[in-house]
């Protein structure tokens, strides 16, 4: 069984060479220059264009990319899972989907899943590692996607940024939405909510985001792992574990950079927390 991830998984490339999984990476443009995401590019890079006031512009994994990639185990027999970013922020699960038709016309009795998460980041990168690990306990196809589904329903994203009107230009949240965020200097807490990013709360100041941050984690009941990741945003990110770790029952947090194609469209000083919910 072959597991496939796109890279807006946030999951680092040695990471997915360590557990074996094929990577498709999305496309950054900078200057009419093209990058593959995290293979040519870092999210460092990325945040540095932004600071100097240039605006990276990304675009999917086409369905060549996935034709490329899904057929030598097509040809090989191997059953296939594509773990996808969210279809409501790219078209690459759209591309996987024309592949895999085009795929299975030519070989009827291929076994290719791809999957829609409606998430983003290392929401999308915790249920591609419980895959991962379901796949090497060496549980069915069947049983694997299913924990993939349930999986999908219990991860929660909230995420704090510096800047709603960066998120406005890249269309990932409406004008008005960013126009309200911002007033008064207001803090906001956001979420993924059938895939789309959109504002959950507004509050005043830093402490107040990670006060309600540690509340929902509560109110989920949410417990073992968690992930952090953010955009130039360390210190923040520190601040939000300690919390976390010292008053919920999570128990594991690692943090890490957020993704280029992902820094692309949230700019500098974003926070994001991932984890599962109770069933």
């Amino acid at each position: 069984m072959k597991l496939f991830a796109d890279s807006c998984s946030d999951i680092s490339i040695k990471d997915l060479n360590q557990r074996d999984i094929d990577v498709l990476p999305l496309k950054i443009t900078i200057d009419d220059t093209d990058y593959l995401d995290q293979v040519e590019i870092t999210s460092e890079e990325v945040l540095e264009a932004i600071s100097n006031n240039k605006r990276p512009l990304t675009s999917q994994a086409n369905p060549e990319n996935f034709i490329e990639a899904f057929k030598p185990y097509v040809e090989k027999g191997e059953d296939i899972i594509y773990i996808a970013f969210s279809s409501e922020l790219s078209g690459t699960y759209n591309s996987s989907v024309i592949a895999r038709d085009e795929l299975l016309e030519a070989h009827p009795d291929a076994s290719i899943t791809v999957i829609d998460t409606k998430s983003a980041s290392y929401g999308l990168g915790m249920i591609v590692e419980d895959a991962d690990d379901d796949i090497k306990a060496g549980k069915s196809k069947d049983e694997v996607i299913k924990n993939i589904e349930k999986n999908i329903e219990r991860i929660v994203h909230l995420f704090t940024v510096s800047d709603l009107d960066y998120l406005a230009k890249g269309g990932r949240l409406s004008k008005g939405q960013a126009f309200l965020g911002g007033l008064l200097n207001i803090k906001p807490l956001l979420h993924v909510e059938n895939g789309r990013l959109v504002p959950l709360e507004k509050h005043r100041g830093v402490k107040k985001v990670i006060s309600s941050m540690v509340n929902h984690v509560n109110e989920d009941k949410g417990k073992g792992r968690a992930r952090i990741t953010h955009a130039n945003a360390g210190e923040l990110a520190e601040q939000v574990k300690e919390k976390i770790l010292a008053e919920t029952e999570i128990e594991d947090i690692q943090i890490s950079m957020i993704g280029p194609t992902i820094s692309s469209h949230t700019g500098n000083g974003t926070v994001a927390l991932f984890y599962y919910k109770e069933d």
